[in-house]
């Protein structure tokens, strides 16, 4: 038992752990939201949708099987914390959680359009040795604990750096994310349906160049899941 192992304990005992949402009522420490926040979590319902927000974006730009969006990113919701969590404070159990919320959304869509696998949103190297993980690759972790679809975080990589596509318009961010991505095991992806697994789509500049990438080099079809949908 390691002393960073003794001391983790230690500290749930001493402080068990409160839910993300109220901040108030005290929880397992294998969950992370209290009965009635997850409750009240900004849920889309897009899974049971046709021409839902997130799959209007990508009209005409892609061929597509099915898009959806788990929750709407609303800022001061518990969705953003639970993002900013995942993403800067090193909160990798959350994203499997996360993911495990994902899957029993999407569960049906996946044996509808029987998805051979999930792809993650790749991240830059350099990006992924700063903060350690890919948000995304957690994500599709809780997702295939649920479902037992698998996920494939080394067959598709972004090749080059962007810059922030904060303030970018969608014109830019195209330009910004055109050629970033490539296929690293074209044999593997032919013919197969494949889920893009995102955390937050915004104007849907990187997943489409991701997708189109896949299309490009033989995937049978794209389907795009993302834990949350910018209003």
């Amino acid at each position: 038992m390691t002393p960073s192992y003794m001391l983790s304990s230690l500290l749930h005992l001493l402080y068990p752990s409160i839910c993300l949402g109220c901040f108030n009522e005290e929880i397992e420490n294998t969950e992370f939201l209290c009965l009635d926040c997850l409750l009240q979590l900004p849920y889309t319902g897009f899974e049971k949708i046709q021409g839902n927000a997130t799959e209007k974006m990508f009209w005409g730009r892609i061929e597509y099987r099915f898009i959806c969006s788990i929750f709407y990113f609303i800022p001061g919701s518990p969705i953003q914390q639970i993002i900013h969590n995942i993403k800067y404070k090193n909160e990798k159990e959350l994203a499997i959680f996360m993911g495990r919320l994902m899957a029993h959304r999407i569960q049906l869509l996946l044996q509808q359009h029987q998805i051979d696998f999930a792809i993650p949103m790749p991240l830059h190297k350099k990006k992924q040795y700063i903060r350690g993980y890919n948000q995304a690759s957690l994500l599709c972790e809780g997702i295939s604990e649920i479902t037992q679809i698998p996920y494939n975080e080394t067959g598709l990589k972004r090749i080059e750096h962007t810059s922030t596509q904060t303030k970018k318009s969608r014109m830019e961010r195209w330009e910004n994310v055109a050629d970033v991505f490539e296929v690293t095991d074209i044999e593997m992806m032919r013919g197969k349906n494949i889920l893009i697994i995102d955390d937050v789509i915004t104007t849907g500049a990187s997943t489409e160049a991701c997708a189109q990438t896949l299309l490009s080099q033989g995937a049978g079809s794209v389907s795009i899941c993302s834990l949350a949908f910018t209003l």
